[in-house]
């Protein structure tokens, strides 16, 4: 692994305005609930309602009596309902929030993860850049408090895969980069059926069995039952995968799921001239593959446990992971929103809440960019066919948009092009779920395009990184957004980690601010691929009792709302204001129980399939790996060879199974198999096995 220095950041900005932190000439701005402090020497131009105006004339403004007719709206908070959705406070221009240059990446972050560590994963593989597309091959662990870069170099290239957060808090990581379109004359690329499970606390990649086939653009998300669908993406010969599968975390293994309503069947790389395409077919009588399907279609879980396909191509489906079983749910209304987004907007944390999905931007039949968007409204519908209506139009038309829900329930369009591929959109858009309102928000410095990522860190403010405009280069700066209520007066705070009970059971929130504390939100940890997360969601909990220094709240009332894994936990005051967010776990099997999820393991010396010589003595096979669990922690790893009796290895330290080695000594030559055993506190098991040969 390589380490990168630490990197400075820039000047940040109020409002779109550089601050000057030399030269001070303070003008305070009271208004309702904010006080916003511009401090400059020089002459400075501030943008408001499309008026440029001077330092002097916004002076001149503010002791008008214009500007209490204006200012005095600054902020529109309504009464908080506990029990359901609260109203999203309505802010001013004024307060839309800032921009900050951040430290440079020295690979695209083309696939990025929030870990429950609050650090961040990326992913960019060969990059799509020419100089790197047969390698290295990097992905990177990036911390946002220190600005350091950790890179690993990989052996697979997980260009154009996707990832999952599983309910423990690693990610899977399935599919990428076969071929590229250069390499086999047919101009297409190639997936690959690689599949990795990146283990936070060891920070390292471990490779776990492949899928059946290739898959370049997949779709994937987590379910409730905590194992991962992935669906569609190109296969080893570069037509597109048509079977389902869905990994089980705890066997690590994927299984095919048909459809029993459907007889349709996909042969792999069926068309293709390329030797061994069209083989082996799957499907059939009773047992179909799937639908038609886009590359990367947004899939989206919903609180009924099915999962909704939309988002891309007009046809619009439900999935049910328990039977395999499509069904039509329609169709959008624009043509087609290609590379536009699908979001999962706000729920309530409620049997009655069926989910709302805004379709938004993309490039339809016709080749227009739009601006338009729509709603599929399961609530207004049924599980599996909701209303569609078109919503308020954005501001701007653009394509490649980056999807991001704020803690207070309003969504961020930020980046996209409004050309293929070209023509920066700079002024993100924020949706508000309530009033189905676009409010356009200060411009970005750095423009983000194809192979862009944006995701909300645990202090609020959102991360927005990379960006490909040709395969020659990509976009090394990040620049950071601060939302409007990091502006809004002095923000709650949770003091310690809250206490977590079983879906249907309660959280129990420390916070010294219980007294004003009037909703709060629960945000699955952001996972952004290609400019789409397909696991956003945003739950509202009920208050349920209050103390002197706590908040006590219902929890998700089962998995279908909030899938097992990691979030991020805000308390929001009267003025609407959300706390820095506190990462906890939902859907823990040792929520009010024990601990019943097993441990994690991996042997990284020697590898699979590794040819070792040694003496005819015999030779010493010296094997290091990794274990960890995140709940009950390790007890023990034991090592075994060719299913012999097993013997213990040795920890990293005492206590410390992060890393632990065994040796042994081999005198027969041939095939051997090593196999290694963790077993965690609560008695919970995981094992992993690699062949090796062995000659003397």
């Amino acid at each position: 692994m390589i380490k990168a220095k630490n990197r400075k950041t820039a000047t940040p900005m109020i409002g779109g305005i550089k601050c000057n932190d030399t030269n001070l000439d303070p003008i305070p701005v009271i208004l309702s609930f904010v006080a916003v402090l511009f401090k400059y020497e020089c002459k400075t131009q501030i943008a408001m309602s499309g008026v440029r105006l001077s330092r002097r004339d916004f002076l001149k403004f503010l002791g008008g009596a214009a500007a209490v007719g204006v200012l005095g709206k600054f902020v529109d908070f309504g009464t908080l309902n506990t029990q359901s959705q609260p109203p999203i406070p309505r802010v001013s221009a004024l307060v839309l929030g800032s921009w900050t240059l951040g430290a440079n990446t020295s690979i695209p972050p083309i696939h990025a993860t929030l870990l429950r560590n609050g650090k961040i994963m990326y992913v960019a593989g060969s990059g799509w850049q020419h100089s790197s597309q047969f390698g290295p091959f990097k992905a990177a662990v990036f911390d946002p408090i220190t600005n350091s870069e950790t890179i690993t170099v990989m052996s697979d290239d997980l260009f154009c895969c996707n990832f999952a957060q599983l309910q423990y808090g690693n990610i899977l990581i399935a599919g990428g980069t076969k071929d590229w379109d250069n390499v086999t004359g047919d101009g297409k690329y190639h997936g690959g059926n690689y599949v990795y499970e990146f283990d936070v606390d060891s920070s390292s990649f471990r490779k776990v069995p492949s899928m059946a086939h290739g898959r370049w653009y997949p779709s994937m998300g987590i379910l409730p039952s905590g194992k991962v669908f992935v669906m569609t993406g190109l296969d080893e010969y570069g037509k597109t995968n048509a079977i389902v599968e869905v990994y089980d975390p705890t066997f690590k293994t994927f299984t095919i799921k048909y459809d029993p309503s459907s007889s349709s069947t996909y042969c792999v790389g069926a068309g293709s001239t390329l030797p061994g395409a069209g083989t082996p077919c799957y499907g059939g009588p009773n047992k179909g593959v799937n639908p038609s399907t886009k590359l990367y279609d947004r899939m989206i879980v919903m609180p009924s446990g099915l999962v909704f396909k939309g988002g891309q191509g007009q046809s619009l489906n439900t999935w049910d992971p328990n039977s395999g079983k499509f069904v039509s749910a329609g169709k959008m209304l624009a043509s087609l929103r290609t590379y536009g987004t699908a979001v999962l907007l706000p729920l309530s944390n409620a049997l009655s809440e069926h989910g709302r999905v805004l379709l938004a931007g993309g490039l339809n039949s016709s080749g227009i960019i739009l601006n338009t968007a729509e709603i599929a409204n399961f609530n207004a519908g049924t599980d599996t066919t909701p209303v569609i209506s078109y919503t308020k139009s954005m501001s701007f038309a653009r394509m490649y948009p980056l999807p991001v829900m704020l803690p207070t329930g309003q969504v961020i369009l930020f980046g996209g092009t409004s050309g293929k591929n070209v023509n920066f959109v700079f002024k993100p858009e924020m949706f508000d779920p309530g009033t189905s309102t676009w409010t356009v928000l200060p411009a970005a410095t750095v423009g983000r395009q194809y192979h862009s990522v944006a995701l909300l860190l645990p202090d609020g403010r959102v991360w927005t990184a990379s960006g490909t405009a040709n395969t020659s280069s990509f976009e090394h700066g990040t620049e950071i957004y601060s939302p409007w209520y990091l502006f809004a007066g002095t923000r709650p705070t949770i003091s310690g980690l809250p206490t977590v009970g079983p879906y249907g059971g309660a959280i129990t929130i420390p916070t010294p601010n219980a007294s004003s504390i009037t909703s709060v939100s629960l945000l699955k940890l952001a996972n952004t691929n290609h400019h789409q997360d397909w696991e956003h969601r945003l739950i509202w909990l009920q208050i349920l009792t209050k103390t002197s220094s706590s908040v006590t709240v219902s929890a998700p009332i089962n998995a279908n709302l909030a899938p097992p894994g990691y979030y991020l936990i805000h308390a929001l005051n009267s003025s609407g204001v959300p706390s820095p967010g506190k990462i906890i776990q939902i859907g823990s099997s040792n929520a009010g129980g024990t601990d019943t999820t097993p441990p994690t393991i991996g042997i990284n010396s020697p590898s699979s399939r590794a040819t070792i010589l040694g003496p005819a003595s015999g030779v010493i096979v010296n094997v290091a790996g990794t274990a960890s669990d995140s709940q009950s922690g390790i007890q023990s790893v034991k090592v075994s060879i060719d299913g012999g009796p097993s013997s213990q290895a040795t920890p990293a330290a005492a206590g410390d199974w992060s890393t632990w080695t065994f040796s042994t000594t081999i005198n027969t030559m041939g095939q051997h198999t090593i196999e290694a055993i963790a077993t965690d506190n609560a008695g919970n098991q995981a094992y992993v096995k690699i062949p090796m040969t062995i000659f003397l």
